[in-house]
């Protein structure tokens, strides 16, 4: 299982293992700890948490109806 969790220095999202303890940001090198983090989502996959991040990260006037 895998967690999208928002960065609480810069607010950007990244994907995470469940089992992982700890993450380091990728934009702003801040390592957290990952029962502190804000969790947006769950993902069964690696690529389902990336799609999540993709359409948390997209405008939402450029969104397409779903």
């Amino acid at each position: 299982m895998y967690l999208v969790v928002s960065c609480p220095r810069c607010g950007n999202y990244s994907v995470v293992r469940d089992t992982a303890k700890t993450h380091q940001c990728p934009y702003c090198g801040y390592v957290m700890r990952i029962e502190e983090a804000a969790v947006i989502a769950k993902a069964r996959n690696g690529r389902e948490a990336r799609e999540i991040v993709l359409k948390l990260k997209t405008p939402k006037e450029l969104r397409r109806p779903q």
